[in-house]
C-alpha cells in the first residue's frame, strides 16, 4: 500500500500521557495540484462549477480551470485562451487574472488549522501567460483567516498580507516556485491566494506592468506542510513527554527536517569532524529507500553581503552531500541548493537568532 509517510524506519514511543499521540504530516491543502474535478470546462470563466475544494471567492471574476482533456482549446493546457503551459504535474492547474478594475483569487479550506507558533513551508507555482499583450506583476500574495469569506464585487484585498512573494515574475516557459517560511498565529483554516493591490507605507503593491494593465497567471501544486523540528504532537498541539529509546527518524515524503547541529567555522563551509547521529540515521535511511531523491538546501544569517551568503549557504549544502557521498550514498540522487539569507526562521538581530538561521535543511522527494 502507498503511503506518503514512509514507514522503513520507526519510533518506539512510550508515552506517559492519556492523549493519542498525532503530528500534521504531508500536504494540508486538499486537491493541492487541481487534478479532482466536478466537471471539464466546455468554455471560459468556469471554474466555480469545475474545481473541488477550491473557491473564487471574488464576485467579479471566476477564475479558470486548464485541463489536458479538456475539449475546447479556449480552456485546454497545451492551448487555452491566454496562451499555452504544460502542467507542473498531472494533468490541470488553475488561472488566475489581474486587471486594473478587478482581481481573481483562490480560496481553500486546509485539512486541519494551523498550530500557534509552529512553522510551515509555503509553496505555490505560478507561470505568466504567454498571450501576446498580456503585462506581469511584481508581487503575490498569501491570506490566511479563520473563516471562509466573499470579496465584493469591484473591490479587491487591501489588508497588508503577512505571506508576501516579491519577484520578476515574467517566466513564460517554465514554472516558478514561490516558497517562505510561515509562523502560524493558531487560528488559521483557510487560505486565500492572489495578488492584493494593498497600501504600505505610502507604496502600492501589486501593481501591473505593461501596456494592457491585463495579466494572467497559471497555478499549480500548492502545498503547506509543518517542518517538522521540534517532535511530536498531541491533538491539541501541545508537546507530550515521549520516551524514545530508538534514535532512527521517520521521515516523511515532502516534509522539511532542520539540521541546526552541523558544525561548520564561523563564514566556512567546511564540516568539521564530529558525531553527527542524525546524519547516521539519514544514511540509513536513504541506503534503505535508494529509490527517494534528497533536497538539501543551507540557509545563513544576515551578516555578510547577500552574494556571500547565497554562495556560503550552497557551498554548506554541498559540504552535506559530500559527506553523504563519501558514505556511499549515489551523487545523481542528491540535489542541493542555497537560499542565503532569503527564509530565515528568526530574527537577525540577536545571536540567538542568527544561529538558528545558520541551518542545512533535508526534504525526501520521490
Amino acid at each position: 500500500m502507498q503511503q506518503l509517510i514512509i514507514t522503513r524506519l520507526l519510533f518506539l514511543l512510550i508515552v506517559s500521557s492519556p492523549y493519542f499521540v498525532i503530528a500534521q504530516s504531508g500536504n494540508l491543502i486538499p486537491n493541492s495540484s487541481f487534478e479532482s474535478y466536478n466537471a471539464l470546462p466546455d468554455d471560459l470563466a468556469q471554474a466555480p462549477k469545475c474545481i473541488s475544494s477550491w473557491k473564487i471567492p471574488n464576485l467579479a471574476g471566476s477564475g479558470e480551470y486548464y485541463h489536458s482533456s479538456c475539449v475546447t482549446k479556449k480552456a485546454g493546457t497545451h492551448k487555452n485562451h491566454f496562451g499555452s503551459q504544460t502542467p507542473r504535474t498531472g494533468n490541470a492547474y488553475m488561472g488566475l487574472c489581474v486587471t486594473k478594475k478587478f482581481r481573481e483569487y483562490l480560496q481553500v479550506e486546509l485539512n486541519d488549522s494551523l498550530i500557534k507558533d509552529k512553522q510551515y513551508k509555503i509553496v505555490i507555482f505560478i507561470s505568466c501567460a504567454d498571450k501576446t499583450g498580456l503585462g506581469t506583476i511584481d508581487e503575490f500574495n498569501v491570506l490566511f483567516s479563520e473563516k471562509s469569506f466573499f470579496i465584493p464585487k469591484n473591490e479587491n484585498l487591501l489588508e497588508p498580507p503577512k505571506v508576501k512573494f516579491i519577484g520578476e515574475f515574467k517566466n513564460k516557459k517554465e514554472w516558478i516556485e514561490l516558497s517562505t517560511i510561515y509562523t502560524a498565529e493558531g487560528s488559521e483554516r483557510f487560505m486565500t491566494f492572489g495578488s492584493f493591490p494593498y497600501i504600505e507605507n505610502g507604496v502600492t503593491h501589486g501593481k501591473i506592468k505593461g501596456i494592457a494593465k491585463y495579466a494572467h497567471y497559471y497555478i499549480d501544486d500548492a502545498s503547506i506542510t509543518l517542518i517538522n523540528n521540534d517532535g511530536p504532537l498531541t491533538q491539541d498541539g501541545f508537546i507530550e513527554e515521549v520516551s524514545v529509546p530508538v534514535t532512527s527518524l521517520d521521515y516523511v515524503l515532502g516534509e522539511i527536517y532542520v539540521f541546526d547541529n552541523l558544525l561548520f567555522e564561523s563564514g566556512e563551509s567546511e564540516l568539521l569532524p564530529n558525531d553527527y547521529p542524525e546524519l547516521e540515521n539519514l544514511l540509513q535511511f536513504l541506503e534503505l529507500n535508494s529509490e527517494l531523491k534528497l533536497l538539501i538546501t543551507g540557509h545563513t544569517d544576515n551578516v555578510g553581503t547577500a552574494e556571500l551568503n547565497k554562495k556560503l549557504s550552497y557551498d554548506r549544502a554541498n559540504a552535506l552531500k559530500l559527506y553523504l557521498i563519501e558514505k556511499g550514498i549515489d551523487k545523481n540522487s542528491i540535489l542541493i541548493e542555497g537560499k542565503g539569507d532569503t527564509i530565515p526562521l528568526s530574527h537577525n538581530d540577536s545571536e540567538e537568532g542568527r544561529k538558528i538561521n545558520r541551518r542545512v535543511e533535508i526534504s525526501i522527494m520521490l
